[in-house]
């Protein structure tokens, strides 16, 4: 049986509500109303009936001006808690976050060198029981942030190049049948992307792109203040953007991801390691790391200093194409890359602005993410708020006919 139209209005209407005072963090009724363009008398009835069920709460009011003051609500922290999960090559993160969107506790774990897939599974699902058995108040939502190209729908990871065997990992699969909670999977920069325009510097912006440059490349696409994903959620895969070099064509994620990079440095250090230092790096193998790289190179190291700077201008150039394709308002930069070092740093922005277009120049910004390491599970968790009580009807919809059958 299909949901009444008037029942999915109604709780779309509802639900409308409960995400717009998620995005803000406290909203009055009347500007609740003005903001929805929904009648303020219908407001003030949900309203009052979300502070009878306890999801919203009532601040003190604060008067600012003659006139009636108005009463600040925001959503209950304890009427229930979202859990993230990210992933990608080199280490898992994952933060539990009170109803509200704020983090309680947040955990991250380092991924050891030749980790096989069920290793990263195992430690994954057992990072988030962790947590789960942390929450104080019932699991409403958790949102697993994977990297690689990703069918959402399906909860499949099709294929990760930077572990090994990830082709076909049947994700959801794995954690339903370990975790009884709601569950959905996501692309990892899009859930990047997502955190910083809920409440990093993306927040306000109609049209930015997230580039994170850390273990692999991706791109997170916001359009009109939404996420969008492409034709299959494929849309974003910077990492396969392949470049011209003088040792053939290449992709991004060989020319500029922290992986690709060290990848190169070690390739290179057998033919270059022509001085202890060197020789100590290049026996580290599979150890080495992109830190490692930069304190060789500013300790004086000619050789290191000089791949740093290609990087940083493969890095810019990276960032012009997409400037001069997008023309979004800012670039957010995430990831470990483009701030390892000022020897990447610099020539990035060089780069960049050498090839962006001068109309674009000006009115562009390069802008470091504002939530640090944890967006990628931040923004998987806050997007598990959205979809427990999402705002378009045809979703609405569904939800309410897939309940009704599993009952």
């Amino acid at each position: 049986m299909h949901p009444r139209p008037r029942e999915t209005k109604l709780i779309a209407k509802k639900n409308r509500i409960l995400n717009e005072i998620f995005r803000s963090g406290r909203c009055s009724r009347f500007d609740l109303a003005r903001r929805l363009n929904i009648n303020a008398t219908m407001v003030g009835n949900y309203v009052d009936g979300f502070l009878a069920e306890g999801i919203l709460v009532e601040d003190k009011p604060v008067a600012s001006g003659p006139g009636r003051v108005p009463v600040p609500l925001r959503l209950n922290p304890h009427h229930g808690c979202l859990l993230g999960v990210e992933f990608e090559a080199l280490r898992a993160r994952a933060v539990l976050c009170d109803f509200s969107g704020e983090v309680i506790e947040e955990r991250q774990i380092p991924f050891h060198a030749g980790i096989q897939r069920e290793e990263v599974i195992t430690q994954i699902i057992s990072l988030c029981k962790e947590l789960i058995a942390a929450a104080q108040h019932p699991l409403i939502s958790l949102g697993v942030a994977a990297p690689g190209q990703v069918d959402c729908e399906a909860g499949r990871i099709l294929h990760y190049e930077l572990l090994p065997d990830f082709s076909e990992v049947p994700l959801l699969e794995r954690f339903q049948a370990e975790i009884d909670i709601p569950t959905f999977v996501e692309d990892n920069i899009r859930t990047v992307a997502f955190g910083e325009l809920l409440r990093g510097n993306g927040q306000g912006s109609q049209n930015f792109l997230c580039l994170a440059a850390r273990s692999g490349v991706g791109l997170g696409i916001v359009i009109d203040g939404k996420i969008h994903s492409g034709s299959y959620a494929m849309a974003g895969e910077a990492g396969h953007m392949v470049f011209p070099t003088p040792d053939g064509v290449k992709n991004m994620t060989e020319l500029v991801s922290a992986t690709g990079f060290v990848n190169l440095i070690r390739l290179l250090l057998k033919t270059k390691s022509t001085s202890p230092l060197r020789n100590e790096l290049l026996a580290k193998g599979k150890h080495l790391s992109l830190r490692d790289i930069v304190e060789a190179a500013e300790n004086g190291d000619d050789f290191f200093q000089h791949q740093l700077k290609e990087l940083g201008s493969n890095l810019g150039l990276l960032t012009a194409n997409l400037a001069n394709l997008f023309a979004p308002e800012k670039i957010v930069l995430a990831g470990e890359v483009p701030n390892c070092s000022a020897l990447v740093r610099q020539p990035m922005e060089l780069t960049f602005r050498k090839y962006t277009l001068p109309q674009i120049l000006k009115t562009i910004r390069l802008e470091d993410g504002a939530l640090g390491e944890m967006a990628g599970a931040m923004g998987a968790a806050w997007m598990g708020f959205g979809r427990h009580l999402p705002e378009d009807e045809i979703t609405v919809s569904h939800k309410i006919e897939t309940a009704k059958t599993s009952s």
